[in-house]
């Protein structure tokens, strides 16, 4: 397994690690069922300590891109990883069996065409009558889980505030009672649970990290900088601060606030450089202009978790055709 770690780049080592490991099962170079060498084996490979190594295997096990055996070792699994070409040409072959079928039917090649589209349509108006509830602490990171997750138009998506559903209001209740599945991160999976529970929803959640673009953006800031975070919420700035911490950049003396007009004027000019939420990135650029660096922290849910999500709405999809 080839490795390489970059100390100079500033990007923590089991972070390294653990995106390469992710690359190589993406690259096929890694493949379900195959062994990752030792932990002790890799660290005196790499020369660097083993806790690294842990740090990174929990992190990929997490995400059920590995699976440790007690006693055996840790190994790929395939619940995660899955490349677009393959699963095209997956498709075509799945496509011409039913053509070649087709045809053994004494159908022509119109027929199979006008029967699929008809076929594809139900099936799309299957599709629009699911729901799906959207819920997140903040704003920013509420826009990035739908958005990332692309589930299309023909599932209607609904997004909610946690504040909203802990008020436990006649509306969001209601609301919550006509939707078949519930998506939230997996920092709030509990709450979620704990206030929604009665209503019976299956409650799915989408691990988030941030982008590797960021990080690497934020490795690169000297760590005497004056930096200032501009978002929505403080829930947000949290999420920041606990990422930050996770990462290995807890270091960056951080200031935030929400504030807007000449209270952010002034928040702006005591900084080096500016950190925003997706949703202020476009409103502070204007502000800033080329005065100072500015960086959005970008998270995204991982695509296993994405994946989880579009598995399970294709189930619901599948019970709804069987019951028609």
């Amino acid at each position: 397994m080839d490795i390489q770690i970059d100390r100079t780049c500033g990007i923590p080592i089991y972070i390294q690690l653990k995106k390469q490991i992710k690359g190589l099962i993406e690259q096929g170079i890694l493949s379900e069922g195959d062994r990752l060498p030792p932990e002790r084996e890799l660290a005196g490979k790499l020369k660097i300590s083993r806790n690294r190594i842990s740090a990174a295997y929990r992190e990929l096990e997490a995400e059920q891109i590995v699976s440790s055996q007690q006693g055996k070792g840790t190994f790929v699994t395939d619940t995660i990883i899955f490349k677009e070409a393959s699963r095209k040409d997956r498709l075509l072959k799945i496509i011409d069996l039913a053509m070649d079928e087709a045809i053994n039917l004494d159908f022509t090649l119109n027929d199979f065409l006008t029967i699929s589209y008809v076929q594809a349509r139900k099936r799309e108006e299957i599709m629009s009558k699911i729901k799906v509830a959207f819920i997140e602490c903040n704003q920013e990171q509420l826009s990035v889980l739908i958005n990332e997750s692309a589930l299309g138009g023909n599932i209607v998506s609904i997004p909610l505030l946690l504040s909203a559903v802990k008020q436990e209001t006649a509306r969001v209740r209601n609301l919550l009672s006509r939707v078949e599945v519930i998506v939230t991160t997996s920092f709030h999976r509990e709450e979620v649970a704990e206030y929604l529970g009665d209503l019976g929803k299956q409650v799915l959640e989408l691990i988030v990290e941030p982008k590797m673009s960021t990080i690497v953006e934020l490795a690169r800031i000297e760590p005497a900088s004056r930096v200032g975070l501009i978002c929505l919420s403080e829930n947000f700035a949290e999420e920041v601060a606990k990422s930050l911490k996770k990462i290995g950049l807890n270091n960056l003396a951080l200031q935030y606030t929400t504030n807007k007009g000449n209270q952010l004027n002034l928040f702006i000019k005591e900084q080096d450089l500016v950190i925003t939420s997706p949703d202020r990135f476009q409103e502070i650029k204007k502000i800033i202009r080329d005065e100072k660096k500015i960086i959005s922290f970008d998270f995204a849910p991982d695509r296993g978790s994405i994946k989880l999500l579009k598995m399970t709405l294709y189930d619901l999809k599948g019970s709804k055709e069987q019951h028609q």
